[in-house]
């Protein structure tokens, strides 16, 4: 019986460590925070820097709230496409760069 209960518990604790790795890989990129990732998480492992970085380069280009980031093909590259208040800034998937910012419509 012990033997049992010891077996249930520790697949369990695997269960549940495995189910907060998947989460943390779907829901947040380094440092942990969530994610705001709307479209492109198919590309993720084409991208050679974070969403957070994308988003710190972002915010250098524009100032204001922080919205939707998508990621994206833009001009024959892939792009983190960061909303900063009213803009759409495009920041380079393996630079790091800002390579667009306009006004939001």
């Amino acid at each position: 019986m012990r033997t049992q209960m010891l077996a249930a518990l520790g697949a369990a604790a695997l269960a549940a460590a495995g189910v907060t790795g998947v989460s943390a890989i779907a829901g947040a990129s380094s440092g942990g925070s969530p994610s705001r990732l709307d479209d492109g998480r198919d590309f993720l492992p084409q991208s050679k820097i974070t969403e957070q970085q994308a988003i710190g380069a972002a915010r250098t280009a524009a100032s204001g709230g922080l919205n939707e980031v998508d990621l994206e093909h833009y001009s024959g590259h892939l792009v983190w496409n960061v909303d900063v208040g009213s803009h759409d800034v495009k920041v380079d998937a393996d630079s790091g760069k800002v390579v667009a910012n306009s006004k939001d419509d």
